[in-house]
């Protein structure tokens, strides 16, 4: 869909809240980059309302009700109608742009550093990371002040998991939940356990990571081993001192998956992330990682683990 067949969708399905389209121009892209807002009804005079970062890649992910064929409506839509029941507390949900224009070409939300040749129109210099820590999110902090003092969380799916998992430890207690669904993460020192040797490269050994050509753009081609280590969450947490691990103590991670690996989930992943996270004693916000013996990467269940989140985190319900 287009952004006008988005707007006017979400116009015919009649939301107690409002979508807006923005667009902020960046200095660290050199260029204006589109985002999407969901303001909740009665936002005016509200006070310490949460503030959700949604993070896929397109900004039109969340918003585009024919994403995929599992979803009957848009993600937005769902949050509206049980904000409107009281399921959840008014929230602000935020919808960035981290991808090119015709989503070919992901970002990762991290500075890119493959060659330009290899980016299209909407990546700019590919400072996406610089883009969205240093200049979308203080934007958001000033045009929505009934979000301060309120909670702040990131939702990611698949791509979008990772880019959540780098928000939360590169920025430790920035974020008080960090939720990620069939998260793409990565292994630590890019070394898959379960990949034959000559698989891929001697120095990186994760044959998603290392060789698929849509990382290209982001991390070169050979792979730049040194910003792969920079921009790998697990790593982070491997290194982690006593003092940082404190920090992260504020976070609850929220990590869930399909019950398939390899072209239909990223289940090993989302378990090993989890046990670097019970080794340390870092909050997890869920007992068991697959969510569901039917859940699939799919919208559907997305959604289904968003609002579960949400419900969960926000509105004091047992976790």
């Amino acid at each position: 869909m287009t952004e006008r067949e988005i707007m006017a969708y979400h116009r015919a399905a009649s939301l107690r809240g409002t979508l807006r389209l923005r667009r902020l121009h960046s200095d660290a892209l050199g260029l204006r980059k589109p985002f999407y807002v969901y303001e909740p009804p009665g936002l005016a005079g509200a006070e310490r309302v949460p503030m959700v970062y949604l993070l896929r890649g397109h900004e039109r992910e969340w918003v585009n009700v024919e994403e995929d064929a599992s979803r009957q409506r848009t993600s937005i839509e769902k949050l509206d109608r049980a904000i409107a029941a009281g399921e959840l507390p008014p929230l602000v949900a935020v919808m960035p742009g981290l991808n090119s224009t015709d989503n070919h070409v992901p970002s990762l939300g991290i500075d890119m550093v493959g060659p330009g040749p290899e980016r299209r129109r909407g990546l700019g210099t590919g400072r996406f990371w610089t883009f969205l820590t240093d200049e979308l999110i203080p934007r958001l902090d000033r045009d929505y002040p009934q979000t301060q003092g309120g909670l702040r969380l990131g939702v990611g799916f698949s791509l979008g998991g990772y880019t959540v998992s780098l928000l939360a430890l590169l920025r430790p207690g920035w974020l008080d939940h960090a939720a990620i669904y069939d998260g793409l993460l990565m292994w630590p020192g890019h070394d898959d356990p379960r990949a034959a040797p000559e698989a891929t490269g001697a120095d990186c050994q994760d044959p998603v990571w290392c060789t698929a050509s849509i990382f290209d753009a982001a991390f070169g081609a050979p792979r730049d081993l040194q910003a792969m280590h920079r921009w790998n969450a697990t790593d982070r947490l491997l290194d982690a001192s006593p003092a940082y691990l404190q920090e992260l103590q504020t976070t609850t991670f929220w990590v869930g998956c399909a019950p398939a690996d390899k072209d239909r989930g990223n289940r090993d992943r989302a378990r090993y992330f989890v046990e670097l996270l019970r080794d340390r004693d870092l909050p997890l916000g869920f007992e068991r990682v697959i969510i569901h013996p039917q859940a699939a990467h799919t919208w559907h269940w997305a959604d289904r683990f968003l609002l579960t989140v949400l419900r969960r985190s926000l509105s004091g319900s047992e976790r």
